[in-house]
């Protein structure tokens, strides 16, 4: 019922926008007309589909665009959106001045509740004062004598006595209201004060954090640190087999035959782009073995002990007279340093031959 009511609303509104003259067309009436063509359009949709409707609903949406713009550029627009902006101003000021009125209710309903309670208190002060009234003037009749000095000094000393105790509870009450201000004020301390460490507390656990992120890194580096230096443990234990494999074969050999191999090893069989290349590799893995070390040194100082000790055992078990005299010869420098220095007079006296970047380092010691 009420759809079909809207239906005839906007139905009359269609007649009565399409009677009118065109210079007296409004957006509304705009707005009318397109609300009564979607009916329309729904209608025929209903009955025949939507496929009949395909290629005429853009062009009529706009030609309803072109005739909104062609009303609201025109006198007649200009004045329908003046006049839409003043009502949408009245609105507001109307639902403001509602605002308001309803704000000021409540002011009076609360000043209301107020003096109901002041009236109230006040009717109940009456009663009671009308209550010993009432009892006063029947101790007067009951009492035949008439009122003596000295009574009246006794009321006048129990008045006083009233006034000095309602004179100690103000006193009172005041250092109350004191105490309830101090305790205010330090409740708001506390307050700043709590918030501060909970700001402190989150800094802290943020910092916590990342100290655990880092120590894991740590951690990881150290256990990556450690393998490295099981393989290059395994890499030394290899060395010192083969060095103990070369020095059982250099034992077995004639001494005829080690000095063809030492004239043939003197003769050169590499480039010199070969042999800078193979001196560049060596200078770049003494440079790695020496920071393996420091970082060895810096993780497991117990270990770089052991390994050096070891090396120093190999060393004296070996015949090299020159590398007997490294060993028991004090040198400041380190243990590193000290490995290089005994392998090189090995390799000048022939123990290792399949280095020929120290063939010239040979021929020194030889010479």
């Amino acid at each position: 019922m009420r759809r079909t009511c809207q239906r005839r609303g906007r139905a009359a509104a269609f007649r009565s926008a399409l009677d009118r003259p065109v210079a007296e067309l409004t957006v509304m009436d705009v707005y009318d007309i397109a609300a009564v063509l979607g009916q329309e359009f729904e209608r025929v949709i209903d009955r025949f589909g939507c496929e009949s409707l395909v290629g005429v609903v853009p062009k009529v949406v706009r030609v309803l665009e072109l005739l909104e713009a062609l009303v609201s550029s025109g006198p007649t627009g200009q004045e329908a959106e003046e006049l839409r902006r003043e009502l949408d101003r009245l609105r507001q000021e109307r639902s403001d001045r509602y605002e308001q009125e309803r704000k000021h209710q409540k002011e009076l309903e609360l000043v209301e509740d107020v003096w109901r309670g002041e009236v109230q208190d006040l009717l109940s002060q009456i009663t009671q004062l009308q209550a010993e009234n009432k009892g006063l003037l029947v101790s007067l009749s009951l009492k035949e004598s008439p009122v003596t000095e000295e009574d009246l000094q006794k009321q006048e000393g129990m008045s006083e006595k009233e006034r000095d105790e309602i004179r100690a509870k103000d006193h009172e009450l005041t250092l109350k209201n004191e105490d309830v201000e101090a305790l205010q004020m330090q409740q708001h301390r506390l307050i700043r004060i709590n918030q501060d460490l909970r700001h402190r507390i989150g800094v802290m656990e943020a910092q916590g954090k990342a100290l655990i992120q880092q120590r894991a890194e740590l951690e990881a580096a150290a256990q990556a640190r450690q393998q490295e230096l099981g393989a290059l443990q395994l890499e030394v234990v290899r060395l010192r087999k083969e060095l103990r494999g070369w020095e059982l074969e250099r034992e077995t050999e004639p001494e005829e035959k080690t000095d063809s191999l030492e004239q043939e090893s003197d003769k050169p069989c590499f480039t010199l782009q070969e042999l800078r290349d193979v001196l560049q590799e060596k200078n770049e893995l003494k440079a790695q073995v020496f920071m393996l070390h420091e970082e060895l040194a810096y993780y497991r100082s117990d270990d770089h002990n052991n390994a050096s000790h070891s090396f120093c055992v190999f060393f004296a078990n070996s015949k090299c007279p020159s590398c007997l005299h490294f060993i028991m010869s004090p040198f400041p420098f380190s243990s590193l340093d000290r490995i290089f220095t005994a392998i090189m007079p090995m390799v000048a006296a022939g123990l290792i031959s399949d280095d020929p970047t120290l063939m010239p380092i040979r021929r020194l010691f030889f010479v």
